[in-house]
């Protein structure tokens, strides 16, 4: 029985020894194989760390640098060379004169169209103007009369007043008129209203039939568009601005036609940032004559800015946290402090860094990705 126990407290002492060990050495390897410790956005590798060889720096230069950078935009036609045209009143579409496709001038009859309503105007209109005719007949024939003493002041004042309440109705009467785009002298008493083209274009759509009829809040009528040259909108972040300020030249480009560029030239550059994107609004003009660019098009744009110095970085050095770049700067002693840039457009797996670093700072280029992801 004293053998047994004493084999038991044996075993047990030297299981006891056995965790010793073992719990000395991984506090040894632990200690041994640390890699990098991280405080206030600066890590730090021991010389002893493996990690030391996998990282490999490269000192920040000046280089010669073609800035450019590529946004996206979307085509529309020109405001003043597109209208939207509706019918000026509720009433039956008399004749459609257009369809789509078709090339129209200004002032070309778009359709026609019969109202009881714009009839009446018509009729008041042409009653109030032949009073008026009448009531400035009668003031020269008393003015006359008066000048030959048949007629006296007080008769001449009431003719006169007479004419001017009668101008002033049928002026009235002329503005209603032009309210349905028309004039007394271009309608015929009893005839539909013919609504003409406010623009030269083709014709995109035309929605109306022939006697049809349509209310006067129906939806747009017809489009007449002229987009022989167009507008691509596109926004430009607050970064690029000084490229844009030197731009040299514009290009765009669309899926339908993926091999071809298209020149364009800045026409407008919104003086008001978009506090949400900050980005501001640039409108490009394109020639457009074979109508390639139609308007609602999705495309890319590229604006390329005159030749600069500008400190460039491998790609590689690069890091993001959601939408901060940052890099890692060597600071000695095995020492990297993570540090926020802004940066232009990539060319040839480099990319310029607009502000953050200095020229002569060293950053890590290959092996950065070992480091742990910095939070700012």
């Amino acid at each position: 029985m004293k053998k047994k126990i004493f084999t038991t407290s044996c075993s047990a002492v030297a299981l006891a020894a056995m965790s010793l060990i073992i719990s000395c050495t991984n506090k040894e390897n632990n200690e041994t194989t640390q890699e990098y410790t991280l405080e206030d956005n600066i890590v730090t590798v021991p010389a002893e760390s493996p990690l030391t060889a996998r990282l490999s720096v490269e000192t920040v230069k000046p280089h010669k640098y073609n800035q450019e950078f590529a946004t996206s935009g979307e085509v529309r036609a020109i405001p003043s060379n597109y209208a939207e045209v509706g019918v000026p009143f509720a009433g039956r579409i008399a004749a459609s004169f257009v369809n789509p496709g078709d090339k129209v001038s200004a002032g070309s009859p778009l359709f026609s169209i019969n109202s009881s309503e714009f009839m009446e105007v018509c009729r008041t209109a042409y009653d109030l103007r032949t009073e008026m005719e009448q009531a400035s007949r009668a003031l020269s024939r008393t003015q006359r009369m008066y000048e030959g003493k048949m007629a006296s002041a007080r008769e001449l004042e009431e003719a006169q007043a007479e004419y001017d309440i009668k101008s002033r109705a049928a002026a009235n009467a002329a503005a209603s008129l032009k309210v349905f785009g028309t004039d007394i002298n271009s309608i015929v008493p009893g005839e539909a209203l013919i609504v003409r083209s406010p623009i030269a274009g083709v014709v995109m759509s035309n929605n109306l039939v022939n006697g049809q009829y349509v209310k006067d809040d129906a939806d747009v009528a017809v489009v007449v568009a002229n987009i022989s040259k167009v507008w691509v909108v596109a926004n430009v972040k607050e970064h690029d601005f000084s490229t844009l300020k030197n731009a040299t030249a514009v290009n765009v480009s669309v899926d339908a036609l993926p091999d071809s560029l298209i020149q364009g030239k800045i026409f407008h550059i919104n003086d008001i940032l978009d506090y949400a994107t900050r980005t501001a609004e640039m409108i490009v003009e394109c020639e457009n004559q074979a109508c390639e660019l139609k308007p609602n098009m999705f495309c890319s744009v590229i604006v390329y800015g005159s030749d600069t110095e500008a400190l460039l970085v491998p790609n590689s050095a690069l890091r993001r946290n959601e939408d901060i770049v940052y890099v890692m700067r060597v600071i000695g002693n095995g020492r990297y402090e993570a540090v926020k840039i802004e940066t232009g457009v990539s060319v040839n797996g480099y990319t310029p860094v607009l502000s953050g670093l200095q020229p002569g700072d060293e950053v890590v280029t290959k092996g950065s990705f070992y480091l742990p992801e910095i939070q700012f």
